[in-house]
């Protein structure tokens, strides 16, 4: 198990965001977290990097207790995120992003690390003195999730990574965290683009103002809640809605 998330709770004050969330990603799984603007999801990410509101309940990577860890060690942990908007830095090249993103690691495994990056995404190496600024929405994804990858995660926690994006554009991305996922990388997709999640994971949780309000498989897109039974994508569209499957 790479993480395991039990009673996960959060408050922004008197604001309750979260409430005892229980959630499980596998070594090497794609799980997509789906919910509706304001469902919490975003704030169950900042959590696990160390970067959200106090919170309750517990939260271990292959183990270790996150809450003893700060934001770097959790990184060197194998713990990875790409928020919502990318957050690249515009002014510095391609090639400068990605060195940010092996900031914790030894020169020797950043060489190694960009080659294999590199690799996975040939548009950057064809682009590495250009600006990251002056990159397309699309490629900008790109760059921020190779950046991610810079820090050899075990685990890639991505939240919207559709967000304003064309529709063939977003098919590219999903092409791009299938292929890293299919290298071994864990996943969990924060996403409320529900087809393109649910074609890239092997489960999913489906969040309703701050509580798990199903759960399933997916299976050669077959889907099935975790009490067995088929579900339509129309179904877990109604159950992020807030309206009863």
């Amino acid at each position: 198990m790479v993480l395991t998330i039990e009673k996960f709770s959060a408050s922004y004050g008197p604001v309750h965001a979260l409430h005892g969330i229980d959630l499980r990603v596998e070594a090497g799984e794609a799980v997509c977290l789906l919910g509706s603007n304001g469902a919490g999801k975003s704030t169950l990410i900042r959590s696990l990097m160390g970067l959200g509101p106090l919170v309750s309940g517990a939260a271990h990577f292959e183990g270790r207790d996150l809450s003893v860890h700060a934001v770097e060690d959790r990184v060197r942990l194998g713990l990875a995120v790409v928020f919502e908007g990318r957050g690249i830095l515009p002014a510095m090249s391609v090639h400068e992003n990605l060195l940010m993103g092996g900031y914790c690691r030894s020169r020797a495994d950043i060489a190694q690390t960009l080659e294999q990056v590199v690799a996975l995404f040939p548009l950057l190496a064809s682009r590495r003195n250009q600006p990251a600024g002056t990159l397309s929405g699309g490629e900008q994804q790109m760059l921020a999730i190779a950046r991610a990858l810079m820090s050899r995660p075990k685990m890639i926690m991505l939240d919207e990574p559709s967000m304003g994006l064309a529709p063939i554009v977003v098919e590219q991305v999903f092409e791009a965290i299938a292929e890293v996922n299919r290298r071994g990388v864990a996943i969990l997709l924060v996403e409320q683009n529900m087809h393109m999640a649910l074609a890239v994971a092997q489960r999913f949780y489906v969040l309703d103002r701050g509580a798990v309000v199903l759960a399933g498989t997916v299976s050669d897109g077959v889907l099935t809640s975790n009490t067995g039974q088929v579900l339509h994508e129309d179904e877990i569209e109604s159950a992020y809605m807030g309206e009863k499957t």
